[in-house]
Protein backbone atom coordinates (compact mmCIF):
# COMPACT_ATOMS: atom_id res chain seq x y z
CA UNK A 1 0.00 0.00 0.00
CA UNK A 2 1.32 3.18 -1.10
CA UNK A 3 -0.74 5.87 0.63
CA UNK A 4 -1.48 7.85 -2.67
CA UNK A 5 -4.92 8.16 -3.84
CA UNK A 6 -6.24 9.36 -6.97
CA UNK A 7 -7.79 12.27 -8.87
CA UNK A 8 -11.38 11.64 -10.42
CA UNK A 9 -10.75 9.06 -13.49
CA UNK A 10 -13.31 9.58 -16.25
CA UNK A 11 -14.67 6.92 -17.69
CA UNK A 12 -13.14 4.48 -20.48
CA UNK A 13 -16.05 4.78 -22.90
CA UNK A 14 -15.05 8.65 -23.02
CA UNK A 15 -12.20 7.75 -25.30
CA UNK A 16 -14.46 6.70 -27.90
CA UNK A 17 -16.44 9.48 -27.97
CA UNK A 18 -13.87 12.17 -28.04
CA UNK A 19 -14.18 12.35 -31.49
CA UNK A 20 -10.69 11.16 -33.10
CA UNK A 21 -11.65 11.18 -36.49
CA UNK A 22 -10.47 14.33 -37.01
CA UNK A 23 -7.18 13.79 -35.40
CA UNK A 24 -3.99 14.67 -37.90
CA UNK A 25 -1.93 11.86 -39.21
CA UNK A 26 1.03 11.88 -37.72
CA UNK A 27 4.01 11.61 -39.55
CA UNK A 28 6.76 9.29 -39.46
CA UNK A 29 9.39 10.05 -36.37
CA UNK A 30 12.75 11.09 -37.35
CA UNK A 31 14.89 9.40 -39.34
CA UNK A 32 17.75 7.11 -37.38
CA UNK A 33 20.67 9.54 -37.62
CA UNK A 34 18.62 12.59 -35.91
CA UNK A 35 18.14 10.12 -33.28
CA UNK A 36 20.40 12.04 -30.19
CA UNK A 37 23.05 10.34 -27.73
CA UNK A 38 22.33 10.78 -24.37
CA UNK A 39 24.43 13.50 -23.25
CA UNK A 40 23.15 15.54 -26.25
CA UNK A 41 19.43 14.67 -25.79
CA UNK A 42 19.80 15.74 -22.16
CA UNK A 43 20.82 18.75 -22.75
CA UNK A 44 18.01 19.50 -24.81
CA UNK A 45 15.71 18.79 -22.25
CA UNK A 46 17.09 21.52 -20.21
CA UNK A 47 15.93 24.22 -23.01
CA UNK A 48 12.32 22.62 -22.87
CA UNK A 49 10.29 21.66 -25.63
CA UNK A 50 9.96 17.75 -25.14
CA UNK A 51 7.24 15.10 -24.25
CA UNK A 52 9.41 12.59 -22.20
CA UNK A 53 7.10 9.39 -21.94
CA UNK A 54 8.50 7.62 -18.95
CA UNK A 55 7.62 3.38 -18.22
CA UNK A 56 6.85 3.46 -14.88
CA UNK A 57 9.83 2.40 -12.21
CA UNK A 58 10.04 -1.52 -11.06
CA UNK A 59 7.64 -3.13 -9.16
CA UNK A 60 7.17 -6.32 -7.32
CA UNK A 61 7.16 -9.21 -9.51
CA UNK A 62 5.11 -10.84 -6.80
CA UNK A 63 1.91 -9.44 -7.07
CA UNK A 64 -0.05 -9.03 -10.23
CA UNK A 65 -3.35 -6.86 -11.21
CA UNK A 66 -6.35 -8.48 -10.46
CA UNK A 67 -8.51 -8.99 -13.62
CA UNK A 68 -11.21 -6.35 -13.05
CA UNK A 69 -8.18 -3.75 -10.81
CA UNK A 70 -10.63 -1.22 -8.80
CA UNK A 71 -8.52 1.74 -9.39
CA UNK A 72 -6.92 3.65 -6.28
CA UNK A 73 -6.77 0.26 -4.17
CA UNK A 74 -3.33 -0.30 -4.48
CA UNK A 75 -4.03 -4.20 -3.09
CA UNK A 76 -5.26 -4.85 -6.32
CA UNK A 77 -2.41 -4.61 -8.27
CA UNK A 78 0.75 -4.69 -9.29
CA UNK A 79 3.21 -2.24 -7.68
CA UNK A 80 6.34 -0.26 -7.24
CA UNK A 81 8.97 -2.56 -5.08
CA UNK A 82 11.32 -0.75 -2.69
CA UNK A 83 13.90 -0.36 -5.54
CA UNK A 84 11.29 0.89 -7.98
CA UNK A 85 10.27 3.86 -5.19
CA UNK A 86 14.03 4.18 -4.87
CA UNK A 87 14.57 4.54 -8.49
CA UNK A 88 11.85 6.73 -9.45
CA UNK A 89 13.46 9.57 -5.94
CA UNK A 90 16.26 8.87 -8.25
CA UNK A 91 15.22 9.93 -11.31
CA UNK A 92 13.61 13.19 -9.57
CA UNK A 93 16.97 14.14 -8.24
CA UNK A 94 18.69 13.87 -11.40
CA UNK A 95 16.15 16.00 -12.84
CA UNK A 96 17.04 18.78 -10.68
CA UNK A 97 20.75 18.36 -10.25
CA UNK A 98 20.53 18.45 -14.51
CA UNK A 99 18.55 21.13 -14.16
CA UNK A 100 15.37 19.81 -16.48
CA UNK A 101 12.64 21.84 -16.25
CA UNK A 102 9.16 19.60 -15.84
CA UNK A 103 5.84 21.34 -16.34
CA UNK A 104 3.03 19.14 -16.60
CA UNK A 105 3.10 15.58 -15.39
CA UNK A 106 0.72 13.29 -16.58
CA UNK A 107 0.01 9.72 -15.34
CA UNK A 108 -2.02 6.20 -16.03
CA UNK A 109 -4.02 5.90 -13.04
CA UNK A 110 -2.13 2.95 -12.05
CA UNK A 111 -0.62 2.73 -8.84
CA UNK A 112 2.43 1.93 -10.25
CA UNK A 113 2.17 5.25 -12.24
CA UNK A 114 1.26 7.31 -10.07
CA UNK A 115 3.58 6.34 -7.46
CA UNK A 116 6.18 6.83 -9.88
CA UNK A 117 5.27 10.50 -10.83
CA UNK A 118 4.48 11.45 -7.54
CA UNK A 119 8.11 10.06 -6.12
CA UNK A 120 9.75 11.47 -9.01
CA UNK A 121 8.03 14.78 -9.32
CA UNK A 122 6.03 15.65 -6.31
CA UNK A 123 2.58 16.16 -8.41
CA UNK A 124 0.51 14.56 -11.27
CA UNK A 125 -2.75 14.36 -12.90
CA UNK A 126 -4.45 11.36 -14.15
CA UNK A 127 -5.20 10.62 -17.53
CA UNK A 128 -7.48 8.26 -18.99
CA UNK A 129 -5.82 7.86 -22.10
CA UNK A 130 -2.74 6.35 -20.28
CA UNK A 131 -5.13 3.26 -18.73
CA UNK A 132 -3.12 -0.10 -19.09
CA UNK A 133 -3.73 -0.80 -22.74
CA UNK A 134 -3.33 -4.13 -22.50
CA UNK A 135 -6.30 -4.11 -20.46
CA UNK A 136 -8.58 -2.95 -23.54
CA UNK A 137 -10.38 -4.64 -26.28
CA UNK A 138 -9.09 -3.78 -29.99
CA UNK A 139 -11.14 -0.58 -30.68
CA UNK A 140 -10.71 0.90 -27.02
CA UNK A 141 -6.73 0.39 -27.94
CA UNK A 142 -6.45 2.15 -30.65
CA UNK A 143 -8.54 4.72 -29.86
CA UNK A 144 -5.97 5.38 -26.92
CA UNK A 145 -2.98 5.33 -28.95
CA UNK A 146 -4.66 8.16 -31.28
CA UNK A 147 -5.08 10.18 -27.82
CA UNK A 148 -1.42 9.60 -27.05
CA UNK A 149 -0.02 10.80 -30.42
CA UNK A 150 -2.01 13.84 -29.75
CA UNK A 151 0.00 13.90 -26.07
CA UNK A 152 3.16 13.57 -27.47
CA UNK A 153 2.37 16.10 -30.14
CA UNK A 154 1.26 18.59 -27.96
CA UNK A 155 3.78 21.11 -27.28
CA UNK A 156 4.66 21.50 -23.64
CA UNK A 157 4.48 25.43 -22.17
CA UNK A 158 7.55 27.39 -22.98
CA UNK A 159 10.61 26.56 -21.37
CA UNK A 160 9.53 23.11 -19.81
CA UNK A 161 9.21 19.38 -20.24
CA UNK A 162 6.01 17.42 -20.23
CA UNK A 163 6.26 14.08 -18.70
CA UNK A 164 4.01 11.18 -19.25
CA UNK A 165 3.98 8.35 -16.84
CA UNK A 166 2.65 5.07 -18.23
CA UNK A 167 2.92 1.19 -19.49
CA UNK A 168 4.42 0.03 -22.38
CA UNK A 169 1.97 -1.51 -24.25
CA UNK A 170 0.47 2.35 -24.68
CA UNK A 171 3.77 3.35 -26.08
CA UNK A 172 4.16 0.70 -28.38
CA UNK A 173 0.30 0.90 -29.63
CA UNK A 174 0.92 4.84 -30.74
CA UNK A 175 4.43 4.47 -31.90
CA UNK A 176 5.94 1.44 -32.01
CA UNK A 177 8.35 1.81 -29.61
CA UNK A 178 8.76 -1.07 -26.85
CA UNK A 179 9.70 0.10 -23.53
CA UNK A 180 11.56 -2.97 -22.80
CA UNK A 181 12.65 -1.94 -19.08
CA UNK A 182 11.48 0.00 -15.60
CA UNK A 183 11.86 3.23 -15.71
CA UNK A 184 13.24 3.85 -19.21
CA UNK A 185 12.19 6.55 -20.82
CA UNK A 186 11.56 7.75 -24.16
CA UNK A 187 11.84 11.60 -25.59
CA UNK A 188 9.75 12.82 -28.28
CA UNK A 189 9.62 16.61 -29.78
CA UNK A 190 6.56 17.94 -30.69
CA UNK A 191 6.42 19.86 -34.40
CA UNK A 192 5.03 23.01 -35.76
CA UNK A 193 2.78 21.39 -37.82
CA UNK A 194 1.40 18.93 -35.98
CA UNK A 195 3.04 16.01 -35.77
CA UNK A 196 6.03 14.80 -33.16
CA UNK A 197 9.57 13.35 -33.92
CA UNK A 198 10.93 10.70 -32.02
CA UNK A 199 14.76 12.26 -30.45
CA UNK A 200 16.03 9.37 -28.33
CA UNK A 201 15.76 6.94 -25.20
CA UNK A 202 17.39 7.29 -21.30
CA UNK A 203 17.71 4.38 -19.34
CA UNK A 204 16.89 4.43 -15.77
CA UNK A 205 20.13 4.20 -14.15
CA UNK A 206 21.12 7.12 -16.71
CA UNK A 207 20.00 9.81 -15.29
CA UNK A 208 21.55 9.02 -11.92
CA UNK A 209 24.61 8.57 -13.44
CA UNK A 210 24.76 11.70 -15.40
CA UNK A 211 23.37 13.55 -12.37
CA UNK A 212 26.17 12.28 -10.72
CA UNK A 213 28.90 13.87 -13.46
CA UNK A 214 27.19 17.47 -13.00
CA UNK A 215 27.53 17.56 -9.48
CA UNK A 216 31.22 16.20 -9.84
CA UNK A 217 32.15 18.96 -12.84
CA UNK A 218 32.77 21.96 -10.89
CA UNK A 219 35.70 19.98 -8.88
CA UNK A 220 36.99 17.52 -11.49
CA UNK A 221 36.11 19.65 -14.65
CA UNK A 222 33.61 16.17 -16.39
CA UNK A 223 31.83 17.29 -18.66
CA UNK A 224 28.06 16.40 -18.08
Amino acid sequence: MTGIRYRSVLGLGLLVAIGFAATPTFAQPTAPGAILPESDLIDALRRGGHVIYFRHATTDPNQADTTDPKLGRCEGQRNLSADGRQMAGEIGGAFKTLRIPVGKVVSSPYCRAVDTAMLAFGRHEVSVALYFAISLGKTEREQQGLALQQMLATPPARGTNTVLVAHHVNLKEATGIWLKREGEAQVFRPRPDGGFDYVGEVSSGAWKRRAGAAARAPATGERN
